[in-house]
């Protein structure tokens, strides 16, 4: 049996593709209560939307009404009661409640008091807090800087902030969609490359400094310890003693918060 010609085999991955790119949009998120407080000082409170791409939200106040804020109209704001996104992992749902409060294993102030328990099941009644740093965008080489929406995941005065969005990835055995979600949905795979993609939800990490700027943590682990320039042996080996990873958005928060007490202590 012949193959299928090459221009046949261009036409069913372009098929494929064409609607998977036609379907990339930004992440958006919506909440069943938050409290916003504004750049002028005031506050606003009531169902929310949160549009990550163009770092705008919607909320729905008491009297029916909509409004829309873009970042920079913002200084913060908190949210609880997501919408739950069977995508992510339960455990996302943390609130880092214990993280900006400043704990890391090992520190003395929370040797005679109980953790709160890890959830093991999501839980969106938990409240999230989010506030508004100015950035490139991730352009490095531009001057150019817009505030944008930041999720607070430490406490200071060094925080690990967090953005998210969707990335479109390549269907494999491995990924969500398994066996048989690949080679361009052609029966069989005939030799067709891989082209089916699938919509994931990416982190990317940040630090943002008491002075307001942020530096992006491209390589986690990498760009943390140069930030931690004079402390980065100690915090080395702190992770390497507590099973820490640098791309887990808890393990990592507690790395930075025991980062934050060693220039503390060397204060």
């Amino acid at each position: 049996m012949k193959s299928p010609a090459p221009f046949f085999v261009f036409l069913l991955g372009w098929l494929w593709l064409g609607p998977a790119q036609a379907q990339q949009q930004g992440l958006v998120q919506q909440f069943t209560d938050s409290s916003i407080l504004l750049a002028n000082g005031d506050t606003l409170e009531g169902p929310l939307t949160l549009n990550r791409r163009e770092d705008v939200v919607q909320i729905q106040l008491g009297d029916g009404s909509v409004r829309t804020l873009s970042a920079v109209a913002v200084q913060s704001f908190a949210v609880k009661g997501e919408q739950i996104d069977r995508r992510r992992n339960p455990y996302y749902y943390d609130d880092f409640y214990d993280a900006r409060a400043g704990y890391y294993y090992g520190n003395p102030f929370y040797s005679t008091r109980p953790l709160r328990r890890r959830q093991e099941r999501p839980d969106t009644s938990l409240v999230r807090i989010f506030r508004v740093y100015r950035w490139n965008r991730g352009n490095d080489y531009s001057d150019f800087k817009s505030p944008g929406f930041f999720e607070q995941l430490s406490n200071g005065p060094t925080l690990l902030l967090r953005r998210e969005s969707l990335v479109q990835r390549a269907a494999n055995y491995n990924s969500p969609y398994g066996y048989g979600a690949y080679r361009g949905g052609y029966p069989y795979g005939a030799g067709i490359p891989a082209t089916q993609l699938y919509t994931d939800i990416k982190d990317d990490f940040y630090l943002g400094l008491p002075d307001g700027r942020i530096i992006a943590l491209r390589n986690p682990k990498k760009d943390l310890l140069n930030a931690f320039r004079q402390q980065q042996r100690q915090i080395e080996a702190y992770a390497k003693v507590n099973h820490l990873e640098y791309t887990n958005a808890r393990e990592l928060a507690y790395i930075v918060n025991y980062a934050n007490s060693l220039t503390a202590a060397n204060n």
